[in-house]
């Protein structure tokens, strides 16, 4: 049966209270009922005033949130699922002044840090993920418009290589990663991680491409001309390029180099799960449920 995209009204109505967060997330931590991250034993008994679980046999204090982006949070677990929620569900992402306002959290320094805190969530999750089949790939930059050169030739601007799988009439799975140049080291270095080998890899005849038939990838150099049958054969990444400088200027007006692969990651958690949309939000929350948390100090070094 298939499952309804869950609305705001009813994620409102699921999530009204602090103990219904707790008790969802408590589900997620021990599926199968609690067991004690210490002695494995099953039995407990909830410390109120520490939200802590004491375990009945070794009396080890076992935390919801520890192991996981909400550790040591001081910030509700209803605005944390809020935050998530929206990432997760609007297409073009959404600013942290956005939230901050829609959530009334004071400070920016503690939105900016939950939201930096959820997308390492989204990368950690589909950082090891390998695209297979037809690939297409190609580099972009992302920055403000100046006047000057274009494409390759221009300055100041973050540099991204985009790959996705080409499945026909639609795109497949996606990964887009800032690079420091777009060198033939950095081209085969990132489909040796990120793409099956023996995979058909398009790409447009910049020579650096040329590095991925030191490997076991099929590389096909795609001729690009106006209207002509190439353009159709890299569409897809092509697509994606504008839709994230899009997402990125649009959005978030900008985003520092340091931080700008948070944000990809970001953007293609959303993407390659844009056909299970009822389940974006479970996903997200289950990600941020397996990853251990990043610091402010850690963000800012």
């Amino acid at each position: 049966m298939q499952q309804e995209p869950m609305s705001l009204l009813k994620f409102q109505n699921r999530f009204c209270s602090e103990e219904e967060c707790q008790a969802h997330l408590f589900k997620l931590r021990w599926p199968d009922g609690f067991r004690c991250p210490r002695c494995g034993h099953d039995r407990y008994s909830l410390i109120t005033t520490r939200r802590l679980y004491q375990c009945s046999a070794c009396h080890y204090h076992a935390s919801l949130t520890a192991g996981t982006v909400f550790h040591k949070t001081r910030t509700p677990l209803r605005k944390w699922f809020w935050m998530i929620f929206l990432m997760a569900r609007q297409k073009s992402g959404v600013s942290m002044l956005v939230l901050q306002r829609l959530l009334e959290i004071k400070s920016y320094k503690t939105v900016w840090s939950m939201g930096h805190k959820i997308r390492k969530a989204m990368a950690d999750r589909d950082g090891t993920h390998q695209l297979a089949g037809i690939i297409e790939m190609d580099d972009g930059f992302i920055g403000p418009k100046k006047k000057g050169k274009k494409g390759r030739g221009s300055k100041g601007k973050s540099k991204i290589i985009v790959s996705v799988e080409s499945r026909g009439k639609r795109a497949g799975f996606g990964c887009i990663q800032h690079v420091p140049a777009v060198s033939g080291e950095q081209i085969l270095s990132l489909a040796q991680q990120r793409v099956v080998r023996g995979s058909h890899v398009r790409t447009d005849g910049w020579q650096a491409y040329r590095a991925l038939e030191a490997d076991s990838f099929n590389h096909e150099e795609v001729v690009l001309r106006r209207n002509s049958a190439g353009l159709e054969k890299l569409r897809w990444v092509h697509r994606i390029i504008a839709n994230v400088k899009g997402n990125i200027l649009g959005t978030h007006h900008g985003v520092s180099g340091k931080h700008l692969q948070r944000y990809l990651s970001e953007f293609c958690f959303r993407f390659n799960r844009r056909f299970w949309e009822p389940q974006l939000f479970d996903r997200a929350l289950n990600a941020c449920v397996r990853t251990s948390t990043i610091t402010y100090a850690e963000l800012k070094a």
